[in-house]
């Protein structure tokens, strides 16, 4: 047994170098048959670990990475991107410092060997998120119609809430919205767009806001001093030739502003009459210039003249007729008062049936079926035979006042105050 042992240590680096040369030959007929072989693995999704709460990305990054591995051949032959975990742990990343942090990859195969990966580190550069509230400022543009007179806008909700990362928010200095108000006549309420501003006006980028849009709304009322929207009644002393008739008759402005001492405005009715317009033996339509009979102290906003049109047509047959104007569709609880409450109504038809037609025969109509209280404008509605047609009714609107009736006063010489008990 001695000799034995002895015999093999005698021999052990023999026998050591025959095993080396047998693995030698088995990795050389391995790598033979299945020999290792580089291959790139791109488009590799970047899983981003640990990110600091309440931050976001400053800049951006590249979202996927390029793997260089190196494997047997039939490793590879089965790999797909999937088999590749990239990461990036950003659990060191302070906010607002810029800073590299490397990218590690991991193979799902022991087999697989990572020679490089593009881009093997990048520059994080991360910035805390936060929220200002800041007031809606409305830049009002444009004038309310003349006698008008705009309130102060009423937002809702009169503040916006704005995020973003810190450099960005600390460049808002304003939530503003627009809106045009020319020539209104009465309330405005829409809803308006609104955005965060920098101190030079321009759009603050890199944020979010909620809401972005509010509702704005700006009482309109009438000024003190003014009568809006009164109706210019033409005083017309125009006479056809024979064989021709007035057709339509319209005014420029149709309606004017009055300015002057409200205890004079306040009685002055809801239309105003042009100086006579006169023409004799008109063949032809007639555009004529005329000034408006306003009281003493009372003078027309932003009109020196009125600017009268009548048309003259050939006679098949016309005439002007008096009417009283009737009020219908008022609950019988309120009462309604019209101004004017006789008008002209130009009718045209048969000469026949115009010979026999009376002012009974015309109703004039102004129905105000769903009008709530208040001063309205309407137009008129004429019913006539049904040979006759209604050209044009003067003036073309009839300012209504609907209002409930004041409760009468018990004159004290009726009461009798009896004394306590009887």
């Amino acid at each position: 047994m001695r000799r034995v042992l002895q015999h093999v240590l005698d021999n052990l680096s023999s026998i050591i170098l025959a095993l080396l040369l047998a693995f030698a030959v088995w990795i050389a007929a391995t790598l033979q048959s299945d020999p290792f072989v580089s291959q790139v693995f791109a488009h590799v999704p970047l899983t981003l670990l640990d990110q600091p709460p309440d931050t976001v990305f400053f800049e951006p990054i590249a979202e996927e990475v390029e793997v260089d591995v190196r494997a047997p051949e039939s490793v590879l032959r089965d790999l797909t991107v999937a088999d590749f975990e990239a990461t990036m742990n950003l659990a060191g990343v302070e906010p607002g410092e810029p800073m590299p942090v490397p990218i590690q990859v991991t193979s799902t195969s022991e087999a697989v060997r990572i020679q490089s990966v593009k881009p093997h580190e990048q520059t994080v550069h991360l910035e805390s998120v936060d929220t200002i509230t800041l007031s809606v400022t409305l830049d009002v543009q444009g004038e309310v119609a003349t006698g008008y007179l705009a309130a102060r806008p009423e937002i809702n909700p009169e503040q916006v809430a704005v995020q973003g990362p810190l450099p960005y928010l600390k460049q808002v200095v304003s939530v503003t919205g627009s809106l045009d108000i020319q020539g209104a006549k009465e309330d405005i309420q829409q809803q308006v767009v609104v955005t965060p501003r920098d101190a030079e006006g321009r759009l603050a980028p890199g944020v979010q806001w909620a809401p972005d849009r509010v509702e704005v709304l700006v009482p309109v009322v009438s000024r003190v001093g003014f009568k809006p929207d009164v109706e210019v009644v033409p005083d017309l002393q125009v006479e056809p030739a024979p064989g021709y008739r007035l057709g339509s008759v319209s005014v420029t402005p149709s309606v004017v502003t009055l300015k002057g001492p409200p205890s004079i405005l306040n009685e002055l009715p809801g239309f105003v009459e042009t100086r006579p317009v006169s023409a004799t033996g008109a063949t032809e339509s007639l555009v004529q210039f005329s000034f408006l009979n306003v009281p003493t102290d009372v003078v027309v906003v932003d009109v020196n003249y009125v600017t009268v049109t009548i048309e003259v047509l050939p006679i098949q047959s016309s005439r002007t007729m008096t009417g009283t104007v009737e009020v219908v569709g008022v609950p019988p609880e309120w009462t309604a008062v019209a101004s004017p409450q006789v008008v002209d109504v130009i009718v045209e038809g048969p000469d026949a049936v115009l010979n026999e037609l009376q002012a009974s025969d015309i109703q004039i109509l102004v129905d105000l079926f769903g009008y709530p209280l208040g001063v309205h404008r309407i137009e008129p509605l004429v019913l006539v035979p049904g040979d006759v047609a209604a050209v044009s009714v003067i003036p073309e609107t009839i300012e209504v006042v609907i209002e409930k009736p004041s409760l009468p006063l018990v004159p004290t010489d009726t009461l009798t105050l009896e004394p306590p008990g009887g």
